[in-house]
């Protein structure tokens, strides 16, 4: 029972920062107290069918919450990474140096890009200003740089002009986020009977309820009732996870 309360609390809380990220990582505590009511009142339960019940909800929730904020975080760190390579072309293109090229884009970042992102670029301009190259930097960064600091480092390999190589990984984005924004509005019908498909169990329980079958005392009551009752949730949790899958792979 320990080991399944640890894994609804993981499943439920965010995702750590990663790696590349410049600024030390502040807990995120919006999640735990949802979490830790959930869990408190599945140990006061006692019934075993019931626990293992109630962790399938919370931990299903939890990674469907931390899968929905992470693709919006991600989003929104490509809209800024596009905004800030269009930036950097033009800088390149009026005849501006790396340097000052990657300090002025960096400059008109939007309030709220991502504070990483503002660090990062913080960084690689410090160190072309020192005539530094930061293409390893960028490639070790963020996803949505990776590319830049590849064709960075083609650049100086080969001599190629950076300038269409930025432009490019600009376009890729763009392309990307115009992608998902259309396949977004396709998939709002699967997504929504998805959902409804999850919770019809409930519409059930509850027209059961109103003719008379008391179907949540047979649920909550033990014996057969806790094999029926994690079976249905386990098997809704299952068809909202798998669902979300399939959608993602369509949406990707």
């Amino acid at each position: 029972m320990t080991a399944l309360l640890l894994l609804a609390a993981h499943l439920a809380l965010p995702a750590p920062r990663p790696v590349y990220r410049l600024r030390p990582a502040t807990p995120d505590t919006r999640l735990l107290v949802p979490v830790g009511t959930g869990l408190g009142a599945v140990l006061l339960l006692g019934n075993p069918g019931v626990a293992l019940a109630a962790l399938l909800v919370l931990g299903t929730t939890g990674w469907v919450v931390r899968e929905v904020r992470a693709g919006a975080a991600r989003r929104r760190r490509e809209a800024h990474a596009a905004t800030f390579l269009g930036h950097l072309a033009g800088e390149l293109q009026a005849g501006s140096g790396i340097a000052a090229a990657f300090g002025h884009a960096a400059g008109h970042l939007p309030a709220g890009a991502p504070q990483e992102l503002a660090d990062l670029l913080r960084q690689v301009g410090g160190l072309t200003r020192q005539g530094r190259s930061a293409a390893s930097l960028l490639r070790e960064g963020p996803p949505e740089l990776r590319t830049l600091g590849t064709l960075w480092e083609l650049s100086e390999r080969h001599g190629l002009p950076l300038v269409p190589l930025v432009e490019q990984a600009q376009l890729r984005i763009d392309a990307r986020l115009r992608h998902h924004a259309t396949t977004h509005a396709t998939l709002q019908g699967p997504q929504a009977t998805a959902v409804i498909l999850t919770l019809l169990p409930l519409a059930g329980i509850a027209m059961g309820t109103a003719m008379g079958a008391h179907p949540l005392g047979l649920l909550f009551g033990g014996g057969i009732g806790d094999l029926l009752l994690v079976t249905g949730v386990a098997l809704a949790a299952g068809g909202l996870v798998w669902s979300r899958h399939i959608i993602g792979r369509a949406a990707a």
